[in-house]
């Protein structure tokens, strides 16, 4: 009686996936096109399409018995303290990516290991079952970390097939996707089930696997706490520092997303607007460093058109860069992989993402180096570090361009302000960190 009872839901998963993958099929031209009409502006997604259709897989030498997947960039970078943890310890690490900004990241971040032969980079397959299977069997790797949110169904199905612990690593589920996940239920499950662990940022992330009847769940904290910034640039910008006129204040509109930009031209244009009878008039500066990097010459145009002294970080030297500053001049972030360079730099942050419905980028680097916040309304992303940061008085909320006017203007000219949510960002930052020691103790486990 159990098993005929059980024999629909079977049957029905089967069905899922057998649509699932004829989908893949209908599809797979669409996204090799789609490769080839991105890779007009970035070339990186022209490279290695082998590798995304399991043909062939670069590595030589030993291989490695972790492989840990990171989407993109954003995921890359917090996998960054895992993976230097695990190779301290003596592993070899496979780090798969789905795009080419992930892939030159881990590139620069990983650069040492990459030589020593410790890590190997790879895309990840297309999600048809020959391709997971060329590279299940290429590889052989005894443990699977899935960065975040990435949960591809033939991977994970494919892996508990053969006995392969997958673990979701800084797992966390947006109430949007929550909602999103439930309308398939019982398949949702099955995948999700499927994981050796799940280990969740928080308990609200915990919460919403758990609605989902899952009973694999651990809360082991947000990796991108246990990011140390990066110290060259650190040192780099303090530098830079010493030759600034000592009025300058400079805010930095980190990671923006298209359509964002124009909000921040408008409230800066504002801002300014609102000094021009001070004598602070000319000492702020603006960073606007776009999230994508095939949008830089668009928003350079864009800026081009709003003000009147505007440069490419890129395209300068430290003297002409630190002139422009000085100047009260508007930049241009177009360099990859300098965050830590523009956050030491800035007195003050506007974290992209937020503005618009897209969910928030990462600001916990930022608090990690001190910087007060700015947020907008939209950060769904990263719901509980937020709310978090937010309770911390490390950041401010606002919902509009007037609001965005004002918290500027606060954080620039009340210096006792700035000053007091600098270090609550510092506190804030220091007390969330951990969660590298809680998820080795799990991978090993596994292992």
């Amino acid at each position: 009686m159990t098993s005929a009872g059980h024999a629909p839901m079977r049957i029905s998963h089967r069905l899922m996936m057998g649509l699932y993958q004829f989908i893949w099929y209908l599809a797979l031209p669409l996204a090799l096109a789609r490769l080839l009409w991105k890779g007009r502006l970035q070339q990186g997604y022209r490279d290695h399409i082998n590798e995304r259709l399991g043909m062939s897989w670069p590595i030589s030498g030993a291989i490695p018995r972790i492989w840990v997947h990171a989407v993109s960039v954003g995921e890359t970078r917090a996998a960054a303290p895992l993976i230097d943890a695990l190779i301290q310890s003596g592993e070899k690490i496979l780090l798969t990516h789905m795009t080419p900004t992930g892939r030159d990241t881990g590139r620069q971040l990983f650069a040492n290991h990459i030589a020593s032969g410790q890590l190997v980079q790879s895309y990840l397959p297309y999600d048809i079952h020959w391709a997971v299977n060329s590279f299940y069997r290429y590889f052989s790797i005894k443990v699977g970390l899935i960065m975040e949110t990435e949960v591809w169904p033939s991977l994970i199905l494919s892996a508990r097939q053969k006995s392969l612990p997958v673990i979701l690593v800084n797992a966390r589920l947006s109430e949007r996707s929550a909602r999103r996940v439930s309308r398939f239920a019982n398949f949702a499950q099955l995948i999700y089930q499927s994981f050796t662990k799940i280990l969740a940022q928080t308990n609200l992330d915990a919460k919403r696997y758990h609605s989902l009847g899952l009973s694999n769940v651990l809360v082991t904290g947000n990796l991108k706490f246990d990011v140390i910034p990066h110290p060259d640039q650190i040192e780099h910008a303090l530098a830079l520092k010493k030759q600034l006129n000592h009025q300058v204040q400079i805010v930095c509109a980190a990671s923006t997303r298209d359509g964002e930009e124009a909000l921040i031209i408008e409230a800066w244009q504002k801002f300014l607007k609102s000094k021009e009878n001070t004598s602070d008039a000319n000492y702020f500066c603006l960073f606007i460093v776009p999230r994508h990097p095939q949008r830089f010459d668009d928003v350079f145009t864009q800026l081009q058109s709003s003000f009147i002294k505007v440069s490419r970080r890129s395209t300068m030297n430290d003297q002409e860069f630190t002139d422009v500053i000085n100047h009260g001049g508007v930049i241009l972030g177009d360099s990859m992989g300098e965050m830590s360079f523009y956050y030491a730099l800035s007195d003050i942050v506007i974290m992209g993402g937020s503005l618009l419905p897209l969910g928030g980028q990462n600001f916990i680097e930022a608090c990690a180096l001190g910087r007060p916040i700015i947020l907008g309304e939209h950060t769904f992303n990263f719901q509980q570090a937020s709310a978090d940061v937010i309770d911390s008085r490390a950041a401010i909320r606002i919902t509009d361009i007037d609001d965005l006017v004002k918290a500027m203007d606060l954080l620039l000219t009340n210096h006792q302000v700035k000053e007091g949510m600098s270090t609550n960002a510092l506190d804030f930052a220091n007390q969330h960190t951990g969660a590298t020691k809680k998820i080795i103790a799990v991978v090993r486990e596994a292992l």
